[in-house]
């Protein structure tokens, strides 16, 4: 039988996943720029380019991407932590001393990984959150290549790309079953989550 859980552990338990981190932005219905921060964001096809995130059904930022029918998706840098704490919380001018240029689909935040340009396509009911399917009609890279930021157990990171194989960085052997070890193979390139955390956040 599987131990019953509740919304907190269910919440605590996804944390331990690390995920990148967007803001998504559009305008309002007077052409106000609006936005939120998300971790749900992920690519769905390559061949027609889709892709999706999640919002939840009482985020009052989900009534302008509804309208808009359009949005852009502005990946996050390491450094840029508590400008996604800033566009998690509610009731305050979450744009205020934000650098932005304008889109045809939504601002496009300063100092981001990338910008890409959606326009929604379909969505689809899922419990508290809706499944918002979008076309990527335009993208653009951050020429600098900055790092991007990582979210984990509540907290902001980065991610670091290792100088060394796995194998030269004492990569642990794992305990099997009967008492024997399996030392993981090498892998050149081998990739890491460097800490240095800042804040937890809650998109809406």
């Amino acid at each position: 039988m599987v131990a019953p859980f509740d919304a907190t552990e269910f919440r605590r338990t996804l944390g331990y996943l690390p995920t990148g981190v967007t803001v998504i932005t559009s305008t309002g219905e007077f052409g106000e720029p609006v936005g939120m921060a998300c971790n749900s964001f992920m690519s769905v096809s390559l061949n027609p380019p889709l892709v999706m995130f999640c919002a939840g059904k009482a985020s009052a930022t989900l009534v302008d991407f509804r309208r808009s029918g359009r949005f852009c998706v502005n990946i996050l840098g390491g450094d840029q932590g508590e400008l996604c704490r800033q566009f998690s919380i509610k009731d305050i001018d979450r744009f205020a001393g934000v650098p932005w240029t304008d889109s045809p689909v939504g601002p496009e935040l300063g100092g981001a990984v990338a910008w890409m340009s959606c326009v929604i396509e379909v969505e689809h009911d899922a419990g508290d959150h809706v499944i918002i399917i979008a076309r990527v009609t335009a993208l653009r890279v951050n020429p600098d290549e900055p790092a991007p930021l990582v979210f984990h157990r509540g907290k902001f990171g980065s991610f670091y790309e290792s100088v060394e194989p796995l194998s030269a960085v004492a990569a642990l052997p794992r305990q099997t079953v009967g008492g024997s070890r399996r030392v993981p193979p090498a892998a050149p390139g081998a990739y890491g989550y460097a800490q240095g955390y800042a804040y937890g956040y809650a998109h809406g």
